[in-house]
């Protein structure tokens, strides 16, 4: 068996399989300030970013495991975390709930945020504005970092139709092989629906 796989204008790469590991990018908010700010305060990993962040007041948008574990990563660099989640409960794991509503972190469920903010000279993030859906009101909160912990898309566009995905964009593949549903294309890693 044969694969071509065609880059740019006229040229092309033959080979007898395709490993794809195209990964994953992280998931945007898509609100005003958000691109202009990214690493200005916005920030999308906690592991990568807390220690800058050390005294200063963050928030963490998500209700998931990344932003649970987010809270976790920044109650020890942060002077205070608020975390900033659109549903009515938390989604992550039990045990990760349970610690962080003992770290003291302050939870603002039904909110969703509608605007980053910056500093008079536009360079780095001093708030946001967000929307309590309990009573349609707006509200500001005065932070130095917005850590976005949304979840993750994967990059799979590249395939189109040509391999199986499942409702996530994930490309589906045999967890024993790493096989795609097309014969000589095998998929790794954050592209794929496999766990870790």
């Amino acid at each position: 068996m044969s694969c071509t796989v065609e880059y740019g204008e006229g040229v092309a790469y033959a080979g007898r399989t395709i490993v794809a590991a195209a990964g994953s990018r992280r998931r945007k908010l898509e609100v005003p300030g958000e691109a202009e700010f990214n690493g200005r305060g916005v920030a999308y990993c906690s592991t990568c970013d807390a220690p800058m962040f050390v005294g200063k007041d963050v928030a963490i948008v998500g209700g998931g495991n990344a932003a649970l574990e987010a809270v976790l990563d920044l109650k020890t660099y942060a002077r205070l975390v608020t975390l900033i989640v659109r549903g009515k409960i938390l989604k992550g794991d039990p045990v990760t709930q349970e610690k962080v509503k003992q770290s003291g972190v302050k939870i603002l469920f039904h909110s969703e945020v509608t605007r980053i903010l910056s500093d008079k000279e536009n360079k780095f993030v001093k708030g946001l504005n967000y929307k309590d859906n309990t009573n349609d009101t707006n509200h500001r909160l005065d932070v130095e970092g917005v850590f976005v912990e949304i979840g993750a898309v994967p990059n799979s566009e590249i395939f189109g139709d040509l391999v199986t995905k499942n409702r996530f964009g994930e490309v589906v593949i045999d967890h024993r092989t790493a096989a795609t549903s097309r014969e000589g294309i095998w998929a790794a890693g954050d592209i794929t629906d496999a766990i870790f």
